[in-house]
């Protein structure tokens, strides 16, 4: 029976490189292990975004970026916008078998992981009360005996054996959120730094069929190169997602749709994000704006599964793809998310496959 059980406190997990010991003459700072999730496709995007930010990353794995942080900055985790979730990262389970052998091992090691340290640590960056409210999530890429629900079973059972008093319950009741991310034999896991997920923004309280996630849509404006002053343009911007996570990271952010009800909700997200976005109603196929009038244009196309590619749609791409080339800035670029490439008239530069809404949609960024 497997016995590899590492605390995150040791000196480096096994799938982690070693980094070099800094000068005795330096001065020492306490370092935090963190680890990100991230869409699929957006790990490279996140771990850049995590350095600028003055994190340190160690790895990048499937939906994860591994990384430190300096104890005193903490709390700037929390301004990060293409992750998903930011955990601590408390223990490393090695050699975990695909038979349901490895539930007990999972109970037992759950026992064992050192809670105490994570809480102190949470503790820095926002209240936490016992007896402690906590729910479970789990993940597992490759085959096993076991389900998902029976690896968060076997984890809350292991907790409240070593912590008695604590009550387990639903992800939005819970005060803290113990991840398990199994990765065919290996597994992290980690507790929620934070009380929500990053993904969960607060303006996003109106959603529409096909919604775009705020941190692909924070993704594809860096793809862009958004910066502060930059004039972005989203010709379907639905609930505003895009428009509001520019305006948030300092862009002119413009935005228009088809439908006055769609407006309304985009309007309303970005009041409730006390952002200044600007709405229009308009038809894509034939902006009401001067020709090199913005510096970027990123959109979520009409797609999903119930949206069929049609003459109709592929004459609306056209139209909507020359107009998005006769705004922008020439040698700027535009960046769209879509399942129907074939559609549009040109063909990328670069392009990402990502996971959306069980699709796999690419980002597609063209040089104009």
């Amino acid at each position: 029976m497997p016995s590899s059980f590492t605390c995150a406190n040791s000196a480096a997990s096994a799938t982690t490189p070693i980094l070099p010991l800094a000068p005795r003459s330096a001065t020492i700072r306490r370092m935090i292990d963190l680890f990100a999730i991230t869409t699929r496709g957006l790990e490279s995007i996140s771990a850049a975004e995590m350095t600028e930010l003055g994190l340190r990353t160690r790895q990048i794995a499937y939906r994860r970026v591994a990384a430190q942080v300096d104890a005193d900055a903490l709390a700037t985790v929390a301004e990060l916008r293409t992750v998903d979730d930011v955990f601590l990262h408390i223990a490393d389970w090695h050699d975990l078998p695909h038979t349901r052998d490895a539930l007990a091992q999972i109970r037992m090691w759950s026992a064992r992981l050192p809670l105490g340290a994570a809480l102190a640590t949470i503790r820095h960056v926002r209240p936490l009360v016992e007896p402690v409210r906590f729910s479970v999530t789990a993940n597992f890429v490759g085959k096993r005996n076991y389900s998902a629900q029976e690896i968060k079973t076997a984890v809350a059972d292991g907790v409240l054996r070593a912590q008695p008093t604590w009550t387990y319950a639903d992800d939005d009741e819970a005060d803290l959120n113990l991840r398990v991310f199994i990765d065919h034999a290996e597994a992290v896991i980690g507790a929620r730094l934070l009380r929500q997920p990053l993904h969960r923004r607060a303006y996003k309280q109106i959603h529409l069929p096909g919604s775009l996630k705020p941190t692909v849509a924070a993704a594809m404006l860096r793809l862009a190169g958004c910066a502060p002053g930059v004039t972005l343009l989203d010709p379907f911007c639905g609930a505003g997602t895009i428009p509001i996570e520019a305006a948030s990271a300092g862009c002119a952010a413009i935005g228009g749709d088809l439908t006055r009800a769609v407006l309304a909700a985009a309007q309303a997200n970005a009041r409730l994000a006390g952002v200044p976005a600007r709405f229009a109603l308009w038809d894509a196929a034939r902006l009401p704006l001067a020709s090199a009038s913005v510096a970027a244009v990123v959109s979520n196309l009409p797609w999903g599964r119930q949206i069929a590619a049609s003459d109709d749609l592929r004459a609306l791409y056209r139209a909507a793809f020359a107009e998005m080339q006769r705004v922008v800035t020439p040698g700027r670029a535009l960046v769209l998310l879509t399942t129907l490439p074939d559609l549009l008239p040109a063909a990328p530069a670069d392009q990402i496959e990502i996971s959306l809404f069980g699709q796999t949609p690419l980002i597609l960024r063209f040089s104009l």
